[in-house]
């Protein structure tokens, strides 16, 4: 008799750290981004996109009702998504965000499971951008693409399995879609 109690407690000892880990595996996914709210009083444009939940449903089902190819390739890619969160500012004048808030960012981005595969800088113009990804094994759990320009600061963060073969593949699509649209009227791609 003794025994299915202390069975018990291990299976609900092992539940709630299965949901704990699984929670923090999501918060790990989701950036941190309120110390930037400061500088929505000094930019010129702020963009700021949260697609989760119930938004993130709709947005999926929009995009059944239209007929566009690329449209259903988009929904397969956000289908399983948690979230995408975006927080752009643009300012009229240069140096209006501290290295400090772009630290903030970084910072997080340093916690395990994340790895930083991009980095371009722009040595003119200072601008830096970085894309990183969260794995969870061999699944992408998340992405985190950082601008940092000398007028602009966006930081775009996309939670859940990210389907990076799918992405690719819309971008090609894109690309030869954009190459053929130029031949039509006339231009071509193609050094003569």
């Amino acid at each position: 008799m003794n025994r299915v109690p202390g069975t018990l407690m291990r299976i609900l000892v092992g539940l709630v750290l299965c949901c704990f880990a699984a929670r923090g595996y999501g918060q790990n996914a989701r950036l941190q981004l309120a110390n930037l709210e400061k500088l929505s009083d000094k930019a010129s444009h702020i963009t700021e996109v949260t697609l989760d939940g119930a938004l993130l449903e709709l947005a999926a089902k929009f995009m059944e009702m239209d007929d566009d190819p690329e449209a259903a390739q988009l929904k397969d890619i956000i289908k399983n998504l948690k979230g995408i969160y975006i927080k752009s500012f643009e300012f009229d004048e240069a140096s209006q965000y501290s290295q400090a808030d772009v630290e903030a960012i970084r910072t997080q981005l340093t916690a395990p499971g994340w790895a930083r595969i991009v980095t371009d800088v722009n040595k003119r113009t200072g601008e830096k951008n970085e894309i990183y990804l969260l794995k969870n094994g061999k699944q992408i759990a998340g992405v985190a693409i950082l601008v940092a320009e000398a007028r602009e600061l966006t930081v775009v963060n996309i939670v859940g399995p990210v389907p990076i073969e799918k992405i690719a593949a819309i971008e090609n699509q894109f690309k030869h879609g954009n190459k053929e649209e130029h031949k039509k009227k006339g231009g071509s791609h193609e050094k003569k």
